[in-house]
């Protein structure tokens, strides 16, 4: 499975994750949401990988700020609709990209402690704190998913194998073994199953507009609904 079969799945388990917010509870909300769960660890997993392979990490960092500022409004108005503008000033950090960006910066501390000084691990312990304190969607589980997929991204094994522990110490945490998250460990399957390889790509900044492009279609169709 390519990097590119990857991509197309995270987008369309997040797609199906974001129409399950919408759904009413009686119309299989709870089926949409266990299938979301499969998109953020594959995203997580490109970005480690992505980070390994990139030629510029400043750009790469530069284009996560750009969207998730460019995202922020877009997340707000389909969360919370008319009151997006009271939750952007009391939450302005809330967009996925959020996260990656923690991620990104974690990746590229223990990057530079292995180059140049172990002072660096400074960077991605300070990236779970700040994950933890700004309460960013995942928080230090998701930050700690995309270090560990980047410390074993050549052992497709052990990169399930932390996705499985971490999703299940989250579920623990969260009083319930059996929480929604759970079903986050299916992704293991897509990165098992990943051989390494690019594959024919979508335009290059197609999953970065996807993200706040769909959610700004979502929230256009349920206002539409709601008007009739």
């Amino acid at each position: 499975m390519t990097s590119a079969a990857l991509q197309l799945i995270a987008m369309f388990t997040m797609l199906i994750d974001h129409i399950g917010i919408l759904v009413p509870v009686d119309y299989g909300y709870w089926v949409f949401r266990g299938i979301g769960r499969i998109s953020f660890p594959l995203f997580a997993f490109m970005l480690a990988e992505g980070f390994a392979h990139t030629g510029d990490r400043r750009k790469y960092m530069a284009r996560l700020c750009a969207f998730a500022i460019i995202s922020e409004v877009p997340y707000h108005l389909f969360m919370l609709g008319p009151y997006w503008l009271t939750s952007l000033t009391n939450n302005p950090i809330s967009n996925i990209f959020f996260e990656l960006i923690l991620i990104f910066a974690a990746l590229w501390g223990i990057r530079s402690a292995k180059d140049k000084n172990w002072l660096f691990l400074v960077l991605p312990v300070l990236c779970v704190f700040l994950s933890y304190a700004a309460d960013t969607m995942y928080g230090p589980y998701g930050v700690l998913m995309g270090i560990c997929f980047y410390i074993f991204r050549k052992n497709r094994w052990l990169c399930a194998a932390s996705l499985t522990a971490l999703t299940v110490l989250y579920c623990v945490q969260h009083g319930n073994i059996l929480d929604i998250q759970i079903y986050a460990v299916i992704a293991a399957v897509p990165i098992c199953l990943y051989n390494g390889e690019r594959g024919r790509r979508l335009p290059r900044y197609f999953g970065y507009v996807f993200y706040p492009a769909h959610l700004l279609l979502l929230w256009g169709i349920d206002w539409l609904i709601r008007l009739t």
